[in-house]
């Protein structure tokens, strides 16, 4: 497979080649990913995203593959954290969105890092739902954590149901929360986790989650999951410690 750097803000990476098909995820401008065509469909590329192994699809005109891109997304790239910022890329205008990297050398400082991924997720309160979405334009529950762990400086995989599994070390129980844990939850089967979102805890009021439901919002959060308007909308599989930044 060939190396390539994604060339617009937000490359939507599909199920299978076609237009038509789920969108799985989004590839943020500036990411690295490894490449091939799809015979059978022109125009179409089969990729492996580097930053967290993600394989998928996508529009071959969205991969830049070119020595001069390469070499210069081959250096220190810096990540972006404001929701969505204006930078000028070959000429035009682009409207990036948070977690998008930039080379250093076109940036004068990297900008700061939020103290913690649940900080990082404050700042899309409001963002609209979208399966698949990595962004403030929208964005689905695993999506909102990841990002936000990856604005800190923290790296997790990209579903529900993989985070759950790589935390298994770090689990805890509803009576030992903290503000910023990862939280999990499912529809039928507890094993089969389909939901994640942040523990929200202040000492003013009760322990509350922030997740992508609807849209990016706090909700109350009971032992036996998330409640919205009296309804539990949400059963409890478990929590787990988020994990931190070496720095």
């Amino acid at each position: 497979m060939e190396a390539g750097i994604i060339r617009v803000p937000l490359a939507p990476i599909r199920s299978a080649p076609d237009d038509r098909a789920e969108m799985v995820t989004q590839a943020l401008f500036g990411a690295s990913l490894r490449w091939q065509p799809v015979p059978e469909n022109q125009g179409w590329a089969k990729v492996a995203l580097d930053g967290d192994g993600y394989v998928g699809y996508t529009d071959v005109k969205l991969i830049a593959s070119s020595p001069e891109a390469l070499e210069v997304f081959g250096q220190e790239r810096h990540t972006l954290m404001a929701p969505l910022s204006l930078w000028e890329w070959e000429g035009r205008p682009y409207h990036l969105p948070a977690g998008s990297q930039v080379p250093a050398v076109l940036m004068s400082s990297a900008p700061p890092r939020p103290e913690s991924p649940v900080e990082a997720a404050y700042a899309f309160l409001g963002a609209p739902y979208l399966w698949g979405g990595k962004s403030v334009l929208g964005m689905d529950c695993s999506g909102l954590t990841q990002l936000a762990c990856n604005l800190a400086g923290v790296q997790i995989p990209r579903d529900a149901s993989q985070q759950w599994s790589s935390l298994q070390d770090s689990t805890v129980d509803y009576a030992n929360l903290q503000h910023g844990d990862l939280v999990f939850f499912h529809r039928k089967e507890p094993a089969k986790v389909t939901h994640v979102g942040f523990v929200w805890w202040t000492p003013e009021g009760p322990c509350k989650v922030l997740h992508a439901s609807g849209e990016v919002r706090i909700d109350e959060l009971k032992p036996d999951g998330i409640h919205r308007d009296g309804v539990c909308t949400h059963p409890w599989t478990g929590a787990a410690r988020c994990p931190v930044s070496a720095g």
